[in-house]
């Protein structure tokens, strides 16, 4: 589940559509495009291994549909699990372009029984700033058939709390997205506390007002939980805890450790839906954190 991310480098003057008047050194526009290309590439990967396990939920990866088809025939067909064993992101020459490497372990069935195998997939990125990201070349380097099963943990649901997850982190970095993926977060309810001082409504106008605390930086995942309601199997809730590092509205620079709890619905085509976002901020932590995705 970790992955190790080179680095990245950008210039950017806005955040969320937003002028920023704190000055912005090179570290933080650094920051900016490092967390927002990340986070952009991240929401793809985990809904492109979702779609691959069996599951009664349709998920459709738009970005890549008239290729997914013939891209699928690599796969084994009836895959039960998919685990995530590692990754390597690197900026190529051409300044939109990345080159993402995941390593996986796949579990599948056949006539024969259970199987399980690793593979190692090369995406090739376009990442233009703060937009959504789309697969120019997928290449497939090795197979390899291993006897461990992966755990029954790494399932569709799995993959598609992190695609959840990373497109509302995107947009948190001011990544646009189409009409579908914002309407996502829309019209949940969010509440916002840093200290003694709280804010709540729209996640727009919230979003607006975070910014005297997080003007120009980025965020980055360090670990999710996804909790599911016994009682009603359409709610489900994410607890994340994230990093964000840049300067505030004075351009100071700050560290913060912040807690998410996400509260959204399974919608009967298979969509997840925001209705609550509660955040708070604690105490940083000062080392840094090992992994840099989940």
């Amino acid at each position: 589940m970790s992955i190790i991310v080179k680095s990245i480098l950008i210039s950017i003057l806005f955040f969320t559509g937003v002028a920023i008047a704190a000055p912005v050194n090179v570290e933080t526009e650094e920051r900016v495009r490092y967390t927002s290309s990340l986070n952009a590439m991240a929401m793809v990967i985990m809904n492109w291994y979702g779609n691959l396990i069996l599951s009664p939920e349709q998920i459709v990866f738009k970005p890549t549909s008239a290729e997914w088809d013939d891209y699928r025939k690599h796969y084994p067909q009836q895959i039960t699990q998919l685990q995530i064993m590692s990754t390597d992101v690197r900026k190529l020459d051409n300044g939109n372009l990345y080159r993402f490497v995941v390593n996986t372990q796949i579990a599948y069935e056949n006539a024969e029984g259970a199987h399980s195998q690793t593979m190692r997939d090369i995406f090739t990125f376009k990442v233009p700033l703060l937009a959504q990201p789309t697969i120019e070349l997928i290449v497939e380097e090795e197979v390899e058939q291993v006897e461990n099963i992966p755990e029954p943990a790494f399932n569709r649901s799995h993959y598609k709390a992190r695609e959840f997850a990373y497109a509302w982190l995107a947009h948190l970095d001011g990544v646009a997205g189409d009409s579908t993926v914002t309407q996502l977060f829309s019209d949940a309810h969010y509440a916002f506390k840093i200290g003694s001082d709280t804010e709540q409504g729209t996640v727009e106008s919230v979003m607006n007002k975070r910014k005297q605390y997080l003007a120009h930086g980025g965020h980055r995942l360090h670990s999710l939980d996804v909790l599911f309601n016994d009682s009603n199997p359409e709610q489900v809730t994410l607890e994340l805890i994230i990093e964000w590092k840049g300067v505030n509205q004075a351009g100071k620079p700050v560290l913060a450790k912040i807690h998410q709890e996400i509260k959204a619905e399974i919608q009967k085509n298979g969509i997840w839906r925001m209705d609550t976002i509660k955040e708070k901020h604690v105490l940083p932590d000062i080392a840094p954190w090992s992994g840099l995705l989940c």
